[in-house]
């Protein structure tokens, strides 16, 4: 499964030799891993502010969602990709501010879903961004380290146990957020739905 992103930004500058920042494909024996780390990336795009370029760069993720083996996986992007196809650029800027940016309660900042707007929070957020850099990787853009979808482009580029610890901390935060989102009927109650799934297989491999 080789897959490119076109036009996505990516958060990490890496700055050790010891950690590549590219997924190995081909290698049947860790195929399920390689898939999941792709979906990741798939996911970290689709949540991320819905500017033109995105909207320019559907037939390429199209694309990539296509060669998708878990059908759970394709089902849910898919979905999203019909409504980013019929839904107009403004509305759906409108709907991803409403919903993520306006609404405390389904914020993508994870460790406020942890912490609150505590003082936890700021050494929650200087622990997340110690645990990058003791991976091999620094934030090069200007995103918080809970932001989600940046959590996802890491889980993409690192190792499996780096990403299970990752998972193993928020994924109940990921879960309650999907569970949020779905009561609200949002369209993006599918993709952390399916991330709520993937977080807990990857905690488990990660045991």
């Amino acid at each position: 499964m080789d897959v490119t992103f076109p036009n996505s930004e990516v958060p990490f500058s890496h700055y050790q030799t010891c950690v590549s920042a590219q997924t190995t494909f081909g290698l049947r024996v860790n195929e399920m891993i390689e898939e999941r780390s792709v979906i990741c990336k798939v996911i970290s795009v689709l949540l991320q502010y819905p500017e033109r370029d995105l909207l320019e760069s559907l037939p390429e993720l199209e694309d990539a969602v296509d060669e998708f083996s878990y059908s759970r996986a394709k089902d849910a992007c898919d979905d999203f990709l019909a409504y980013l196809r019929t839904t107009p650029l403004l509305p759906l800027q409108e709907a991803y501010t409403r919903t993520f940016d306006l609404n405390p309660s389904t914020t993508l900042n994870l460790t406020f879903h942890e912490c609150g707007d505590s003082r936890k929070r700021g050494a929650a957020l200087a622990d997340l961004n110690q645990f990058y850099k003791s991976s091999g990787w620094e934030i090069s853009t200007g995103d918080l380290p809970d932001y989600l979808p940046l959590m996802l482009e890491f889980a993409y580029v690192s190792p499996e146990d780096d990403s299970s610890r990752l998972f193993d901390r928020f994924g109940s935060h990921i879960t309650g957020l999907a569970r949020r989102l779905r009561k609200r009927s949002s369209p993006y109650a599918g993709l952390l739905e399916l991330l709520s799934m993937l977080s807990q297989e990857t905690a488990k491999a990660g045991e």
